[in-house]
């Protein structure tokens, strides 16, 4: 049992030459490399002993769909990226796994070498979307794995907003991920939001990463909920001057979920600009580590850099650890990194006690509040309400 090349050709089946021997090649990374260890510094906070992906070796196919698309204009291609492949191989080839590498560890090779469902969205140069395009990727069994994967092309000076959706029905164990490569072309504006509710029990590795050309500007929004591990890198690199890179993330932990998060904000060239900002709130048994990078390069000078991570401890059982780090080589840069992790304020839980307010409406409304400033950055009202909806369902 296990993920073997004759599941392999199975899944590539029916697909163009090109991308099956994509697929064959991060195969072989994935049969070479061996399962990270906390000796890894990546993973050295992560434990993944328990996690053996062969167990889920059956993949889920078809389990997702376009919800509420709105028209789009001439020239866009939203497309299932099996069919994009086949249709606009010129625009495909050259980007899927480009940004993310298949022989990054064995997660990243084995998500790039049986990735099934995802979407491939292309706007050319000048167009702008106002409805915001909204995606979901189900899973409905346990013991399988769903691995989507998206592909956005936004072309120069084009605009629109894309949401991404994991929703997992099942009580049962399996694997999954929800990665995107995000291309914003110059002076783009792209804004994205992941949210991630697969199962409780689900063992969860995903990549978010993007590029970022001249004058270009994305912002990132990942919010994430379920499963019983989740690990999740969000990236960005910026490599045009004048680019702009916003990344904000939401977690809410509970029982014995752990999450894991690595962010890195690369900006190889100057003039460039990221502001990174997660917050997490963990109760229960919950745990959540969190490590950010900001990489300032060689010829990045006047580059200006933000990172903070955020943790309110609901639980004297809840435990959060951060990492905020900086690789500096240039002088001529403005960098500013912070963590907290922390307890609610009892000044607060006071006040709002003294005026007849119960301790558990207290605790929900302060933790509603320490959300509010991502909250209140997300791009468009559908994806806003969502999270709202869904963090007042946890709160509950």
């Amino acid at each position: 049992m296990g993920f073997t090349e004759e599941t392999l050709e199975k899944t590539g089946q029916g697909e163009p030459d090109w991308l099956r021997e994509r697929r064959r090649t991060a195969f072989a990374a994935y049969e070479r490399m061996p399962m990270p260890s906390r000796t890894d510094e990546e993973w050295r906070r992560t434990d993944v002993t328990g996690l053996d992906p062969a167990k889920f070796a059956t993949l889920e196919h078809a389990n997702g769909h376009k919800q509420e698309t709105p028209k789009l204009p001439a020239g866009v291609i939203f497309e299932p990226l099996s069919l994009a492949a086949h249709k606009h191989r010129q625009l495909v080839e050259p980007l899927l796994f480009s940004a993310l590498h298949a022989n990054r560890d064995r997660f990243a090779a084995l998500h790039a070498a049986f990735f099934t469902g995802g979407n491939f969205l292309y706007v050319p140069d000048g167009v702008v979307i106002e409805e915001p395009i909204l995606r979901q990727h189900f899973s409905h069994e346990g013991g399988t794995t769903v691995l989507p994967h998206t592909v956005i092309v936004a072309g120069r000076n084009s605009r629109f907003y894309y949401l991404d959706e994991y929703i997992g029905e099942e009580e049962e164990a399996g694997y999954r991920s929800g990665s995107a490569e995000i291309f914003v072309g110059e002076g783009a504006d792209v804004g994205y939001v992941s949210i991630q509710k697969w199962g409780r029990h689900a063992w969860h590795l995903a990549d978010q990463r993007a590029r970022l050309e001249k004058d270009s500007r994305l912002r990132l929004f990942n919010i994430t909920l379920g499963g019983r591990f989740s690990k999740t890198r969000v990236e960005a690199s910026l490599v045009g001057p004048g680019s702009s890179a916003e990344l904000k993330g939401i977690y809410f932990a509970s029982g014995e979920q752990f999450f894991d998060f690595h962010t890195l904000q690369d900006h190889q060239v100057g003039n460039t600009t990221s502001d990174l900002l997660f917050k997490g709130a963990l109760q229960d048994t919950a745990r959540a580590v969190y490590a950010g990078l900001i990489r300032i390069e060689k010829g990045a000078a006047r580059s200006d850099a933000y990172q903070a991570n955020r943790n309110l401890v609901l639980s004297e059982h809840a435990r959060a650890t951060s990492i905020p780090m900086l690789e500096i080589d240039n002088n001529d840069v403005r960098c500013t990194h912070g963590a907290t992790v922390g307890p609610v304020d009892p000044m607060s839980m006071f006040y709002l006690q003294s005026r007849g307010i119960p301790a558990t409406t207290a605790k929900r409304m302060i933790v509603q509040g320490f959300f509010g400033e991502v909250l209140e950055r997300i791009p468009f009202e559908q994806a806003r309400t969502l999270v709202e909806t869904e963090l007042e369902a946890r709160l509950g």
